[in-house]
């Protein structure tokens, strides 16, 4: 699983702000929680490993998506921002599928949890992308 399911968080800004600064800030919160994410191992066998992992990430996705919404873009990113702040949401929310999925060892489920996250995260990614939230896309190229 990786990486997959980096967040971002910050506070502070305003609608008038410096977009500079707005991504200087989000990116290196992103930079954090991809670094913590990252030494979550990755499930060997079991089934049921997907459980305690998904907890941990599940853990620092809310903490983030927390810290996000404290966040203020300024105004001409402000919509992007918000569809980006729900996509993580979901993606919050397929974790915690995937938690549930893992504690009762249901290959089907944990297959279904993974495609959402892949598909939310994918177009999470893009609109962190156009937003100049480099660190925030999960899925950058080499990892």
């Amino acid at each position: 699983m990786g990486t997959c399911l980096v967040l971002t968080a910050g506070c502070g800004g305003d609608d008038d702000g410096d977009p500079d600064a707005f991504r200087a800030e989000a990116n290196a919160i992103c930079a954090d929680y991809e670094e913590k994410i990252a030494v979550i191992p990755p499930p060997q066998e079991a089934l049921d490993e997907w459980a305690a992992i998904a907890a941990d990430i599940g853990d620092l996705l809310e903490t983030g998506v927390n810290e996000l919404d404290a966040l203020e873009p300024p105004g001409d990113l402000g919509d992007s921002y918000d569809e980006w702040l729900a996509l993580k949401r979901r993606s919050l929310e397929a974790t915690r599928d995937l938690q549930e999925a893992g504690a009762a060892a249901n290959q089907e489920l944990v297959s279904e949890a993974l495609d959402s996250l892949e598909e939310t995260e994918g177009r999470a990614d893009e609109i962190a992308t156009e937003l100049g939230l480099d660190e925030c896309a999960t899925s950058r190229a080499g990892d």
